[in-house]
Parts: C-alpha cells; sequence; structure tokens
C-alpha cells in the first residue's frame, strides 16, 4: 500500500507536532479516564418481519436462515465485546452502527455482560430500507443526553445515510456526540471512485460543526463513526477538516484519534488481505488545549482486536471473525473491530 510507503514521514510529522504541544495531557493514575467507543456490528438484525427494514434475508426462511439461536449468538458476541472495552467499567459511552431497531438494541442491553452497567439507548430510525441505522449507548452514570436529532444531508437529493447528534453532559461538563455511517465511495464507469454522498455528508456535518463553534469556539465535540473513508483521503482532510494535527491553535479542525495508529499500518476493518480504518473516532482541539475539565488522554486511541474476536491462523490471520462470509454461517462476531479512546476530567 501507499501509505506504507510514507508512514516514516507521516510518523515523524505527527510525532512532531505531539512534542510540539506541550499542555497535550497525558493520563494522570489519579485521575480516573472514561472511555468513549464505537462499533459496527455488522447487520444486527432480529428474526422478525418488518417491511421497511430490508430485513428479507435475515430470516429463519430467508438467505441466512437467521435463527433465535444465531441471533442469540450474535447479540452474545456483540455485547462480551462492547463489555471488554475499556477494562471491567466498560465504555461510558459506545456508537454503535448497521442497527436494525430498537428491540436489538434493548436485547443487547439486556444481556449479562451489559446489564449491570444500566445503558440507555438513543436511536435514530431510519426510513430508507436500504440503510440500517447508527445509535448511542451510555451509561447513565456518566452521561446524561439533554437533546437529539437526526441530519440527513438535505437537498433535492438526500443521500439517504443520516448521522445521529446527541448533546449532554459527560461528567458534568457539555459535549455534543456525533454518530455517522456513511456510505462506500461507488466507482463510475471509468472506474473512479465518486465519493458524492460522503461529501454531502461531511459538508453538512461541518457545516453543523462550524455553526457550533461560532456559538463557542470552546465547544467540545466528538464524532464517532464508520465513515467509509480512510484518515488521509480528500473527504475527511478537506471536507470534514479531520486531520492527524494535534495542535490546539488550529480550532477549526477536528483531531483524527486514530491517524496514528493508520499510518502505523493498524486498521479496524480488512478487505482483500488489506487493514483498512473507516471506523473512527474524531475530537475537536477543546479537547486537547491542556485546559481544566474534559480532556483527551494522549495516545489513548487504539483498535480493539484482543485474540478471541479475530483469526490467529492462516489466510485470515488477525482479522475479524465475521457472523456470515457471503450466506455462509461463520458464528463470529462483526467484520469490523471496535475502535475506542479515552478522556479524562483535568483539574
Amino acid at each position: 500500500m501507499m501509505r506504507h510507503g510514507i508512514k516514516t514521514l507521516l510518523l515523524f510529522f505527527t510525532l512532531s507536532m505531539v512534542s510540539s504541544c506541550s499542555k497535550f495531557p497525558i493520563s494522570s493514575s489519579k485521575i480516573k479516564p472514561y472511555t468513549l467507543a464505537f462499533y459496527n456490528t455488522e447487520d444486527l438484525y432480529d428474526t422478525k418481519n418488518d417491511p421497511g427494514d430490508g430485513d428479507d434475508a435475515y430470516l429463519p426462511t430467508g438467505a441466512k436462515a437467521w435463527t433465535d439461536t444465531r441471533y442469540k449468538t450474535k447479540l452474545k458476541h456483540i455485547a462480551a465485546v462492547i463489555g471488554g472495552i475499556g477494562g471491567q467499567d466498560g465504555p461510558a459511552v459506545v456508537g454503535l452502527s448497521e442497527v436494525e431497531n430498537k428491540k436489538v438494541l434493548q436485547d443487547l442491553i439486556n444481556t449479562p455482560p451489559l446489564r449491570k452497567h444500566k445503558y440507555g439507548i438513543i436511536h435514530n430510525d431510519l426510513p430508507n430500507e436500504k440503510t440500517q441505522d447508527v445509535a448511542l449507548l451510555y451509561q447513565p452514570r456518566h452521561f446524561k443526553p439533554t437533546g437529539t436529532k437526526t441530519i440527513d444531508s438535505g437537498g433535492k437529493n438526500p443521500t439517504g445515510w443520516a448521522m445521529l447528534q446527541v448533546k449532554g453532559e459527560l461528567r458534568g461538563e457539555l459535549v455534543t456526540f456525533y454518530v455517522v455511517h456513511w456510505p462506500p465511495a461507488e466507482k463510475n464507469k471509468r472506474g473512479k471512485l465518486n465519493d458524492t454522498a460522503q461529501r454531502k455528508l461531511a459538508s453538512v456535518l461541518r457545516q453543523e460543526i462550524k455553526a457550533q463553534q461560532a456559538a463557542d469556539l470552546n465547544t467540545k465535540i466528538i464524532v464517532l463513526g464508520d465513515f467509509n473513508a480512510e484518515p488521509r483521503t480528500t473527504v475527511m482532510r478537506d471536507a470534514l477538516k479531520a486531520n492527524g494535527r494535534p495542535d490546539p491553535s488550529y480550532q477549526e479542525e477536528l483531531f483524527n484519534t486514530l491517524y496514528l495508529p493508520y499510518v502505523n499500518g493498524l486498521g479496524s476493518y480488512a478487505s482483500r488481505g488489506d487493514f483498512q480504518m473507516p471506523d473512527q473516532i474524531l475530537i475537536s482541539k477543546s479537547l486537547l488545549n491542556g485546559k481544566p475539565g474534559l480532556q483527551y488522554v494522549r495516545g489513548s486511541a487504539a483498535v480493539y482486536d484482543r485474540n478471541d474476536i479475530k483469526f490467529l491462523y492462516g489466510k485470515y490471520r488477525d482479522t475479524p471473525i465475521r457472523t456470515y462470509s457471503g450466506n455462509l454461517y461463520i458464528g463470529g462476531y462483526s467484520d469490523h473491530f471496535p475502535v475506542f479512546i479515552k478522556v479524562q476530567k483535568d483539574k
């Protein structure tokens, strides 16, 4: 891959930027960090027929023979993964994509690994059967939502892929979360990638963020999502203004916390043996300025790829154990690894 050819240069750039920011917070053993995560669950469907959800394959009589047993196994697996992120306390907040409806989320949080955390659910129900929903799970003792809305690309030709905005208080501090799942870029007749739909969504999200920053430059924003675009693509870098520069003086930009892991060749999704990083967590520079309050923990961004959720040998070594390969039931977890970061309340 080309990105590996320039890995050293990008690594030097990012490390030099990190070292130049003396106020970039480092986790202290005296201050408890909180985990924020994102997980593409790979087609989390129930077994009931819903004509508006495009779920025909995921029925007991469908192409994937999606039975109650397989559904319960999927719930158990996804819950075990989420429950392990961040240690025994689990993530304070986790964004999810590729969920069918609110029912599967209720079933998920009632599984033994998650029940003890008493997760709340914020979910957007998209009417478009070609897309799946995104959602936010949160532990009420850490996060108290105050408002939500669903954001589409709008205009005459909306993409049908919406984003979820959730405002609230994370450990007593105002924060805005965005949970996104963008469509993949498509090849046109000439074989070139067409990222028009992604750019529409990036433009809408950038305008939302711009408006928030205009009202309060220190507003704290966290974007959790599967962008179907890697960190160095123009849609991420130019349209959304998200990059790997942690310098807080560039206040309008978003810092891509997974940029350095990506440069180092890590990824959350594997395609034909190539690891990619479509799953990313972006934060506003107000979480990097070293001021009292909620701050990003330097170096905490990671791909959660523990051994039991990936192949350890053979052709697919180190890649996620997915639920299906086509219509062949594998019985795994998801075709994506989760990603996560940590934040802490600095004095």
